[in-house]
């Protein structure tokens, strides 16, 4: 198998590890050729770990794509696979020329992308909006972020869900933690408790919520200590924000953390995540891989790997008053946090592993070719008609058992399904759904 991804090669964050690490592990079982539209760190990390990639750049996107599909016809590439914004407008661009099927992974909320930046929405988040609708299929990085596009009106068949993976082969020991913590300029003792994010200050991250929950733990356990791993555009605020709320000297802001990020989560205690929207963030199992007790916004898949009072605590976007509850009671107590990191990391490790993603990865692309030599051949579905989309449990059984029939029979089958609530049917069975008093569709 040949798969050829796009991407424009300026990423960081999820985005840049989940490609980075999936390529690498897949090249050792097919060819994944990564194309960037820049050259720079990303596509230099790439070479350096082993991934065969190519720079296609210049603002000519005619250009480009009148390249790209020369280079995917002599290699005899079967499937296009597109990551953000640039690439799902070249991926859409190259579509039809080439005649295979195009799929995009879907990092984030594409709504949400330029966040604070009006222009750029406007236009990269216009252009990108519309692309994604003329793409083939879609992945996205949680089942919380396909159920998001389902409701917006996506084909609820032309889904797969991924989830972000990681080696939790056990790391070597870091080195004495006081002074690492002491070298990013933390004030701290061999009695604090670290609490930790590493991320991007930009709107998403709400990181003011995080702040302010800190203030408000450390007002209860004296203990605490925050460590910011990051920068960005909300920095000059939050630093203003920890001098307002008196906490200035427990709160670090550590910069970009250089040499990778396994000495950082080891000097933690406390992982933390305030987000307003993620798919399925390597912060919370990179965290986990480290044992770390976490608190986490339950958002996006989040809720997928952390179960309230049983491996971490989850609460709602904003809630500094919750946040800030669970970080003294965290801080307090030291066998809570040790119980709920051992628990996150029984269910990270055997759940969420790099291995388990990339057979995913391998799964979903062996059900696209099928499916696109399927849709060659003109193949008829199925349309299953009934009283359906009432909200009668005994229907809804009936349904579901027809579904599952169908599938263990013939997993790619077409299926259409009328209902009296087609939204509803969609989510929860994604499926085709149309109204039952629809006769047009």
């Amino acid at each position: 198998m040949k798969v050829i991804h796009l991407i424009s090669g300026g990423d960081s964050g999820g985005a840049k590890t989940h490609v980075l690490s999936l390529l690498q592990h897949l090249n050792q079982t097919i060819t994944a050729q990564l194309v960037c539209f820049r050259d720079g760190p990303f596509a230099e990390e790439a070479r350096q770990m082993g991934i065969p990639t190519m720079i296609c750049g210049g603002n000519n996107v005619f250009r480009t794509r009148r390249k790209l599909a020369a280079y995917i016809r002599e290699g005899g590439y079967e499937i296009i696979h597109c990551h953000g914004s640039r690439a799902n407008m070249i991926g859409a661009m190259l579509r039809k020329v080439t005649g295979l099927p195009v799929v995009t992974t879907v990092h984030s909320d594409y709504r949400l992308d330029y966040m604070g930046r009006p222009l750029s929405h406007l236009t990269f988040g216009t252009i990108n909006a519309l692309a994604l609708r003329r793409l083939d299929y879609r992945i996205g990085v949680s089942d919380a972020m396909v159920d998001l596009l389902i409701s917006r009106g996506f084909p609820a068949d032309r889904f797969y869900t991924i989830y972000n993976g990681i080696d939790f082969t056990p790391p070597p020991p870091q080195g004495d933690r006081l002074e690492y913590l002491r070298s990013l300029g933390a004030d701290v003792d061999e009695n604090s408790v670290v609490v930790g994010i590493a991320a991007r200050m930009n709107p998403v991250k709400d990181m003011a919520t995080l702040v302010r929950g800190f203030a408000a733990g450390y007002a209860k356990c004296p203990r605490l200590r925050l460590l910011i791993a990051g920068d960005g555009p909300e920095k000059d605020r939050l630093t203003a924000l920890a001098a307002e709320l008196g906490v200035e000297r427990q709160v670090c802001f550590a910069g970009w953390i250089s040499g990778g990020m396994d000495r950082f989560y080891s000097a933690l205690d406390i992982n933390a995540l305030t987000s307003l929207s993620e798919t399925f963030p390597y912060a919370l199992t990179e965290g986990a891989r480290f044992h770390l007790a976490t608190v986490s916004t339950a958002v996006g898949g989040i809720p997928y790997l952390i179960d309230q009072d049983v491996n971490g605590y989850l609460f709602q976007p904003g809630d500094w008053q919750t946040l800030g509850n669970d970080l003294a009671a965290l801080g307090n107590d030291d066998e809570l946090r040790r119980r709920l990191g051992e628990k996150l990391y029984e269910k990270a490790s055997t759940q969420f592993s790099i291995q388990k993603t990339v057979s995913t990865q391998l799964q979903i692309y062996a059900s696209i070719l099928r499916r696109h030599r399927r849709r060659s051949s003109a193949r008829d579905g199925v349309v299953i008609c009934g009283a359906y989309g009432r909200g009668n449990a005994g229907d809804d059984a009936i349904l579901e058992a027809i579904l599952q029939e169908m599938r263990s029979i013939d997993p790619d089958m077409p299926m259409t399904v009328l209902s009296k609530d087609p939204r509803s049917t969609r989510l929860t069975y994604r499926v085709r759904a149309v109204h039952r008093s629809n006769f047009l569709a």
